[in-house]
């Protein structure tokens, strides 16, 4: 049986971010940091195609910095998308062709099968993080976020499937090219995970509903794949892990665990 939602990665990190979600038939977007051309590319080399004869049901974008929001109007536009935005969010230019949707973090947004929930979370710009559900499967995306409250460990512990940022090795951050102020900002408590942070939240979800959890948002610069994987690694025992690279297209299938089915076979929720 083909799994209920499915996760185009089109990219991560400061070169771009860029997601689909796909379940039964409808699709959401979230981020536009690349544009329709570049997207248009990376969909393909998923094995399938970015335009097609349904519009997108929507367009979140979490926050108003270019590697997430640079291309958000000329993507909204060429999939014919409405476009969701949360206060914070700028897209006075351009904007006439687009339909714009104001909403407010923490009240969940359903459109077709999908119900979106979106929580402030810690940056040096308005920020969310999201958890997509449908058809009783949940995704969560944090990344971007200086450090992580208690509110983003519960929603995420009821997701099946994290992509959550795993940002910078302090050490490669602090010896690396970085100009002192950005360094400051990176590792600030409104900049980015680092790999130690990421590694205590996982540990956090680890025996949760949570089957599968995917680092993304590695930097190039300050930080390598095997040093957040080893880091996060260390502190999980049954939850795999994997990295997404910089750059990176993937396709991730969003199943449930299996303990999680049979709970709710029991009639328990998670």
């Amino acid at each position: 049986m083909p799994p209920v939602v499915r996760v185009f990665v089109l990219g991560s990190g400061s070169s771009g971010n860029c997601l689909v979600i796909e379940a039964e038939g409808e699709r959401l977007l979230i981020d536009a940091g690349m544009g329709p051309t570049r997207a248009t590319e990376r969909m393909r080399t998923l094995g399938a195609d970015l335009v097609t004869s349904r519009a997108p049901l929507g367009l979140f974008v979490t926050h108003d910095h270019g590697d997430h929001s640079a291309h958000a109007l000329p993507i909204a536009r060429a999939l014919r998308a409405p476009l969701y935005a949360h206060a914070g969010i700028h897209l006075d230019r351009g904007a006439k062709r687009v339909q714009v949707v104001a909403y407010v973090p923490g009240r969940p947004v359903v459109l077709g099968p999908f119900t979106v929930e979106t929580l402030v979370i810690p940056h040096d710009a308005p920020q969310i993080a999201l958890r997509v559900s449908a058809g009783g499967h949940r995704f969560g995306i944090a990344t971007d976020l200086g450090h992580v409250t208690r509110e983003l460990r519960a929603l995420l512990r009821g997701c099946d499937l994290v992509m959550l940022e795993s940002n910078h090795c302090p050490e490669l951050l602090e010896t690396g090219p970085y100009p002192r102020r950005l360094k400051q900002r990176v590792g600030g408590p409104l900049g980015h995970l680092a790999n130690a942070q990421a590694a205590d939240l996982a540990g956090a979800l680890e025996d949760t509903r949570v089957s599968r959890l995917v680092l993304a948002h590695l930097s190039r610069t300050n930080n390598t794949p095997d040093r957040a994987l080893s880091t996060v690694a260390s502190r999980l025992r049954r939850l795999p892990v994997e990295a997404l690279l910089q750059g990176e297209s993937r396709r991730l299938d969003v199943t449930g665990s299996r303990r999680v089915a049979h709970a709710e076979q029991l009639g328990f929720s998670f």
